[in-house]
């Protein structure tokens, strides 16, 4: 056998002896490294030309983080272990995500726009009911990073203006619920505050407080936080009052997940609350609420980015104390975790979780971006199963869009300007609508859309007639000066069943 054509598993380049001898020396050590306190890194994850970067990286991380434990083995070395198994470029699934065929839903496309001076930057869409006299029934409330706005639109109503309910800095993700307990549903607001990848201190939890003639205050429940991700309403520890779960992605040396936990109203009316930590790792980006055991507690699951790239579910004691245990962890830690939905897949009346990873702000689209869902059969860990390919992918939300008795899904993609285009060209599709076939496999099709300049979708039933719509909302990465035709795009698509 001639030891200079043997490569290991995975690698895409013919090795020589001494290259083989020099992964099979150090590969133990590397991975006793690496692997300490996340998946150790596949070489084949990332181009040989990303792998230097990504070296000095994770021994700058190791360095700050001040531990002292770790046999360290010599950079050079492990420099070389994941190049000379790395492939020269990442070939994207060609054949599996470009031209697919035109998707035939019995939907009518519409569209929100307005007058605006920064394209739209549309982070997050939920349905919501605001209890408002003047428009009752459930609203579409949307961020918008791209002017600041919290807004809401009654899509089944003959309002063609969003109604701005605040302006704050960067609002990413929120949620509805009565947190000073007078009777009227307020608007609680995470707030980046520094969307690009910073260990920033700009972001802050906003509270919109309802003053019952349909306009809001603008309270400031925390602030200093580092790039806040992810706010939720709920009486966590079973006082009777509504607490609020908070999650701050930060960066490399900042992030947490903490509770806001009620103590109760002041003289002024307003309540006020105790900070309680509930997890010191950044990365997080979801955290939907849950009773997963049925026994009444409010639990929470998190979806965990950056180096983690793990599920969890947070188990609550019923006092509003948690304890971890793991759903799902990806197999690298480059993974790009994008976004969760809680719902019930298979119609086994429990909930599964359907997953996106598809974060491609730092390293490009991957050949592994995807949507997919883990089967929830009561205990953990959870059962993955692909859905399909998608680069990109952000976010996804599932329905019976057919109207064939199963679940389908809707996913959308997030991709820099240039490498959009040039997949586009080729065929590629930014919003997909996956269809469930009877056998538990999906078919992809395409809806619509110029690019991949989309970051949110749900669905709900926007024109009450019993059958699932969704919309999809427009996010324009600005950076230095932009094209005016982009003040005209739509802020929000929106697809009613016919």
């Amino acid at each position: 056998m001639n030891s200079a054509r043997q490569t290991p598993e995975g690698s895409a380049n013919r090795l020589k002896s001494d290259e083989i001898e020099l992964i099979q020396s150090v590969g133990p050590q590397v991975k006793a490294f690496c692997g300490d306190c996340h998946a150790m890194p596949r070489p084949t994850s990332s181009p040989v030309d990303e792998w230097e970067m990504e070296i000095i990286q994770g021994f700058d991380l190791y360095r700050q983080s001040g531990r002292t434990d770790l046999n360290v083995p010599e950079q050079l070395n492990v420099e070389r272990f994941f190049k000379l198994q790395a492939p020269a470029e990442l070939a994207l699934p060609v054949p599996s995500t470009l031209n697919y065929p035109p998707a035939e839903l019995p939907h009518q496309q519409s569209f929100v726009r307005q007058e605006r001076r920064r394209p739209p930057g549309v982070t997050h869409l939920g349905w919501y009911d605001l209890g408002l006299e003047s428009t009752p029934g459930n609203a579409i409330l949307y961020c918008d990073i791209g002017n600041g706005s919290v807004n809401a639109i009654w899509p089944n109503e003959s309002q063609t203006e969003p109604k701005r309910l605040a302006t704050l800095l960067q609002p990413v993700h929120l949620d509805v619920g009565d947190l000073d307990q007078d009777g009227n549903l307020d608007v609680l607001v995470a707030d980046i505050g520094e969307f690009n990848a910073a260990d920033s201190d700009l972001g802050r939890m906003v509270w919109l407080r309802a003053k019952g003639d349909e306009s809001f205050e603008t309270v400031v429940l925390a602030d200093n936080l580092s790039r806040p991700s992810d706010i939720r309403a709920a009486d966590f520890d079973g006082d009777g009052d509504t607490d609020v779960l908070c999650a701050t992605f930060g960066w490399r040396n900042s992030g947490e997940t903490f509770l806001l936990v009620n103590e109760g109203n002041g003289p002024d009316g307003k309540p006020t609350f105790r900070r309680k930590l509930l997890d010191p790792r950044h990365g997080t980006v979801h955290v939907p609420i849950v009773d997963f055991e049925g026994d009444g507690d409010l639990d929470f699951v998190a979806l965990i980015s950056q180096e983690h790239e793990r599920i969890e579910l947070f188990r609550n004691d019923g006092q509003g104390n948690f304890e971890s245990e793991l759903i799902w962890a990806a197999p690298d830690p480059a993974y790009g975790s994008s976004g969760i939905e809680l719902v019930d897949m298979d119609g086994d009346g429990d909930l599964d979780i359907l997953y996106t990873n598809g974060d491609s702000f730092d390293r490009g689209a991957k050949p592994y971006h995807s949507v997919q869902w883990l089967e929830n059969d009561g205990e953990l860990p959870m059962e993955r199963h692909q859905i399909g390919l998608m680069p990109g992918v952000l976010n996804a939300t599932a329905g019976d869009f057919d109207l064939d008795g199963d679940m389908d899904v809707i996913a959308v993609a997030l991709l820099a300007r240039d490498v959009s285009s040039k997949w586009v060209e080729q065929g590629s599709s930014p919003i997909v609508l996956f269809r469930q076939n009877s056998d538990g496999t999906f078919e992809p099709s395409r809806l619509p859309s110029r690019f991949h300049d989309h970051l949110s979708v749900i669905q709900a039933d926007f024109n009450q007639d019993g059958k699932p719509d969704f919309a999809t909302g427009s996010f324009f990465r600005v950076i230095g000066n932009y094209d005016p035709k982009e003040l005209e795009q739509p802020e929000l698509m929106i697809w009613k069943s016919e």
